[in-house]
């Protein structure tokens, strides 16, 4: 059995929500979890369990909510929401968006990483600083 193969393997003993906290510590680490990642909601009745999570960036909170359904009808579902965690100049709202959603899957949970780093990514300045300076200017 590969390494890989091994990993799988212990992926699928794991529960929905052991799988999450998983995903979480990895995204921390090598930080300790609860000093960066809040659990703002938990519940659950037997036939699903649902967890809420949230954190913060200098610009934005998001939430990652997750439901893992112990019935076979309905499917696990993981999805993210942003906010902004202040207003625009002459709004006094804060705007959102709602990220990647689907599946409660590790396709699903890339998804949503893809988008929070698209979201916190900022655009270059068109005043690079240039590889040489030209002899003229030197």
């Amino acid at each position: 059995m590969t390494d890989e193969e091994k990993v799988l393997s212990i992926d699928k003993d794991l529960t929905k929500m052991q799988m999450l906290d998983k995903w979480l510590r990895d995204l921390i680490f090598p930080g300790k979890i609860n000093d960066f990642i809040q659990e703002i909601a938990r519940s659950g009745d037997g036939v699903s369990e649902v967890r809420s999570v949230c954190f913060y960036t200098e610009e934005h909170q998001y939430i990652i909510k997750a439901i893992e359904r112990f019935d076979g009808d309905k499917k696990s579902y993981l999805g993210c929401q942003v906010s902004s965690r202040k207003p625009r100049a002459g709004e006094d709202w804060t705007r959102g968006n709602d990220l990647p959603d689907g599946p409660f899957e590790r396709k699903t949970w890339d998804s949503i990483l893809n988008a929070i780093v698209c979201y916190e990514v900022v655009k270059l300045s068109q005043f690079q600083k240039p590889d040489e300076i030209p002899q003229d200017v030197a």
